[in-house]
């Protein structure tokens, strides 16, 4: 064998391996590209569904908005019909449940809003009351929501597509979870759903409630109102009873009490302090202290008083009146006062006796 055809053999044979080099590359390169690209598909699929999420919040919220303006024109007749059909004469059937296509003959909805919207979803009307109903006590209000529930393929509730809803209603959002089923929960709003169209309500229901809008003068339309307070709410609560808060309570102005303020725990001068300026009450005795470079300071404090007491008639002038001090009612200091001499006459011997005079200063 000649030495050209040794050459050629091995020729043949490193193209052969590089050949099959190339493929393996061409194999990964593929299995890479196709991964990536399901990858791509499975985000692109999400950020698709989270957009329609956030698009069915802002449907929902142009039908909340007509349902407030039906609650607001028709108050005083929700709150005193009698029958389903008392709103007949204004053109709806059942006032219980109104159509979509009732709202928008009444211009409370704008023509071209569609009943079928985002993820093919569409949405029901129900207006309840609570209170003393008929009557001028009774309340009325509305929940909007989408039919069906946001559920997985696998049946449950679609706990991604939820959250974004609920981001998308800016807090006015209300979802029936698997693990309260009877209940519309949201943020710090609760409500039971309606007993009526059990098949409305299946968990991964969302909603949202609608109330009369409150005018000026605080009626809604012909009465009733907005009872629930909202983030940045720019109305005074104006509560009849007590509040108990947990946490620190912040004003951008100043704190105002018409009766007095009381402060609760007290302290000892010179004791350590969290905040600059915070002011708090001595543990034992009266005094106003605060909080100066981290520890307590006696800010204010009121007088102790002072008392005489004589060798021979005690807590008694030579007139027989009364030498105690005013401030405890008798010859010593109060809680937080040490007593002080500052006068003395007369002697043990003497038929008058020795008298000594006391102030009371506060202990630091």
């Amino acid at each position: 064998m000649s030495v050209d055809t040794v050459f050629r053999v091995g020729d043949c044979a490193r193209l052969h391996a590089q050949r099959g080099s190339l493929l393996l590359e061409f194999m990964a390169v593929a299995v890479l590209s196709l991964a990536l690209a399901i990858w791509a598909g499975q985000e692109w699929a999400q950020r698709a569904r989270a957009l329609q999420a956030r698009s069915l919040a802002a449907w929902m919220g142009i039908a909340r908005d007509a349902a407030e303006g039906f609650l607001s024109r028709h108050a005083v007749q929700l709150a005193g019909a009698e029958t389903a059909d008392a709103l007949a004469a204004q053109g709806y059937a059942d006032w219980t449940e109104p159509r979509w296509d009732e709202l928008r003959s009444a211009n409370l909805l704008a023509t071209g809003w569609q009943p079928t919207g985002p993820l093919h979803r569409t949405l029901g009307l129900r207006v309840m009351r609570d209170g003393e109903c008929p009557g001028a006590s009774c309340r009325v209000w509305a929940l909007v929501h989408a039919r069906p529930a946001l559920r997985t393929p696998a049946g449950g509730v679609d706990e991604a597509l939820v959250a974004e809803w609920l981001q998308a209603a800016e807090g006015r959002g209300l979802v029936v979870w698997p693990r309260r089923p009877g209940v519309l929960g949201g943020a710090g709003l609760r409500l039971p759903v309606p007993e009526t169209g059990a098949a409305d309500w299946a968990p991964g229901v969302v909603a949202l409630a609608a109330r009369a809008v409150s005018t000026q003068s605080g009626e809604a339309g012909a009465g009733g109102g907005d009872d629930y307070l909202r983030v940045r709410d720019a109305r005074d609560p104006d509560f009849q009873g007590d509040a108990t808060v947990q946490g620190v309570v912040s004003s951008g102005t100043h704190l105002a009490a018409r009766d007095g303020l009381q402060l609760g725990q007290g302290w000892i001068v010179g004791g350590p302090c969290a905040q600059e300026g915070m002011l708090g009450r001595l543990k034992e005795g009266v005094g106003v202290l605060a909080c100066r470079q981290g520890l307590w300071e006696l800010l204010a404090r009121p007088p102790g008083g002072g008392y005489m007491l004589n060798s021979r008639r005690g807590c008694f002038s030579t007139t027989g009146s009364s030498s105690a001090n005013p401030v405890t009612g008798t010859c010593s200091c109060p809680a937080g006062y040490a007593m002080a001499q500052v006068a003395e006459s007369g002697s043990l011997v003497a038929p008058e006796g020795w008298s000594v005079g006391y102030v009371c200063v506060a202990r630091r």
